[in-house]
């Protein structure tokens, strides 16, 4: 490793206390505790990972590789130690004190190797060999980087799934104390009325889920289209249920967020092909459905203004 590959490591783990104190700012306990999907750990769990890992994989490493020769450094399972200390029973700001203790040791330490001593290795039960080097990557990129990385995804996905969920919601909130008239009314002929509104919702929610589904299970399936305007009135949307509507739609949307929850954050990544928009993610699906929401939810709202 050159100079001045080891001088931007050792940046990024200097800069990283004040990156982790912006990234926890203001976040509040919900969802501290809140999971991105089943086995997934918290930002909470997240933190208190790095705290014992700061101590364990890192410190005490530099260590013993500074002052053995060819030490044998054992493997570490942060699931079973995460079980084991109850991380989600513990106080974030303990945590944060601790980590930023041992931060400041680990700085210390490594600002103290000079030369050949970067060069020292001890032998990981897993890994192989492992120099100062080596570790001093791993603990910049492995654990800092990814680790930052981790909390803001988990941040953007909680308000993306908090989004969609609230969704029927918001439609049943706009729509329930509406009369038959107003809820029939089109505000101008090729305009859809309130009604046809939630029933499109309801209908497009299989589109999502079906897209969502072969994208995860699939390689970059090709996606189909329906045509919308053509199913208001093939299926009399302006003469259905409202209630029944509803509570279709809010059970849909329930399944697909049961299904992204479930979803790792990597196939999130995975992509499929829309015949017009081209190569799609999971993650601009979920997108694409938050905006198709706030659309039409503003429809609904000018449908009604409009009465």
């Amino acid at each position: 490793m050159t100079n001045l590959e080891r001088a931007a490591l050792l940046h990024i783990v200097a800069g990283t206390p004040a990156r982790l104190k912006a990234a926890l700012k203001g976040v509040p306990k919900k969802l501290l505790l809140w999971t991105p999907g089943p086995g997934k750990w918290s930002i909470l769990e997240i933190v208190a990972h790095m705290r014992d890992m700061e101590r364990d994989a890192y410190l005490d490493r530099y260590r013993r590789i500074l002052a053995e020769d060819n030490p044998t450094l054992p493997d570490l399972d942060g699931d079973v130690i995460a079980i084991r200390d109850d991380y989600r029973s513990l106080k974030l700001s303990e945590l944060m004190r601790d980590w930023l203790k041992l931060r400041k040791e680990c700085l210390k330490l490594l600002k103290s190797v000079k030369g050949q001593r970067w060069e020292r290795t001890g032998t990981h039960e897993t890994a192989g060999p492992l120099s100062m080097d080596a570790l001093l990557r791993r603990h910049a990129m492995g654990n800092d980087e990814a680790h930052l990385g981790q909390i803001e995804g988990i941040k953007k996905r909680a308000a993306a799934l908090e989004a969609i969920e609230a969704g029927p919601g918001r439609v049943a909130q706009l729509t329930k104390k509406l009369d038959g008239g107003v809820l029939r009314l089109k505000p101008a002929p090729d305009r859809w009325s309130a009604l046809e509104v939630v029933c499109h919702l309801r209908d497009v929610e299989k589109l999502w889920v079906d897209r969502i589904v072969k994208v995860a299970f699939s390689d970059r399936p090709a996606f189909y289209t329906l045509d919308f305007e053509a199913l208001v009135s093939k299926q009399s949307y302006n003469t259905q249920d409202l209630t029944a509507a509803l509570k279709e739609l809010a059970r849909l949307r329930a399944d697909t967020v049961c299904l992204l929850r479930a979803l790792p954050a990597s196939q999130w990544k995975r992509t499929g092909m829309h015949p017009k928009r081209g190569e799609i993610s999971i993650e601009r699906i979920v997108e694409i459905m938050i905006g198709h929401d706030r659309g039409h939810l503003d429809q609904i709202a000018k449908a009604v203004a409009a009465s």
